[in-house]
């Protein structure tokens, strides 16, 4: 069964351009077999077939590296990224096995799933991640703004002007915020620009099209940068 997982997601990793480590393919691995046991009595994912787990979940989530910026604007030591609506650790767990060196703090308000990410990332001995049992308008008025991300992402959880408002005050001034949207992303964006107005100056709002590896599904991503 791992062995299955293991040769789809090498595929799509390798259609992708990437060549993994074996070190991180073992920790891929270990940790589908874990999401697979734990989903049998908290539901973490409804996903159960190898090959949609590595595609939909995996492949799906490296593909925000391809969306980084080149030369991430960085206001303290390794870059701060926030992973908002994290569930299962997708993408943040994913993306900070393939870049250890990311400081990562990964949102989830459901306890049974903040549950399951502290318990990975301390299977993984992943340091310098946190898991936030919260909601982002929780986290937001807890902190008053005074914890600053490098890179925020999302996984098609809030509009894109609705995710701008509600984390501007969390994101570093040459910051970017990461969502992966529907075919309907013009729409947002346009929504985007009506709504903030004037304030658009201060935004560099970007869509990139992206094929999900081993199949024909085109993920659409927008880019946020606070300029």
């Amino acid at each position: 069964m791992a062995e299955e997982f293991l040769d789809i997601l090498t595929a799509g990793l390798k259609e992708m351009g990437i060549e993994p480590e074996e070190e991180i393919l073992k920790k891929y691995a270990f940790y589908q077999r874990e999401l697979r046991n734990w989903s049998k009595a908290y539901n973490i994912t409804g996903l159960k077939d190898n090959r949609d787990m590595a595609i939909r979940l995996f492949l799906d989530s490296l593909l925000y590296l391809k969306v980084f910026p080149a030369s991430p604007q960085v206001r303290t030591g390794h870059p701060r990224i926030l992973d908002v609506g994290s569930g299962g650790g997708f993408p943040g767990v994913v993306l900070r096995i393939a870049r250890p060196e990311l400081s990562t703090s990964l949102m989830e308000p459901s306890w049974k799933k903040a549950g399951f990410l502290r318990h990975i990332c301390n299977k993984l001995r992943l340091t310098d991640v946190t898991v936030i049992q919260s909601t982002l308008q929780e986290h937001v008025k807890s902190t008053g703004g005074i914890v600053v991300y490098d890179i925020i992402v999302t996984m098609a959880l809030f509009r894109t002007y609705d995710f701008i408002r509600k984390t501007e005050k969390l994101l570093s001034r040459g910051g970017v915020l990461i969502l992966s949207k529907g075919p309907t992303y013009c729409e947002e964006i346009k929504e985007a620009q009506t709504r903030l107005g004037n304030r658009i100056k201060d935004f560099n709002i970007e869509p990139i099209a992206l094929k999900l590896p081993l199949t024909d599904i085109v993920r659409y991503f927008i880019r946020v940068t606070l300029t």
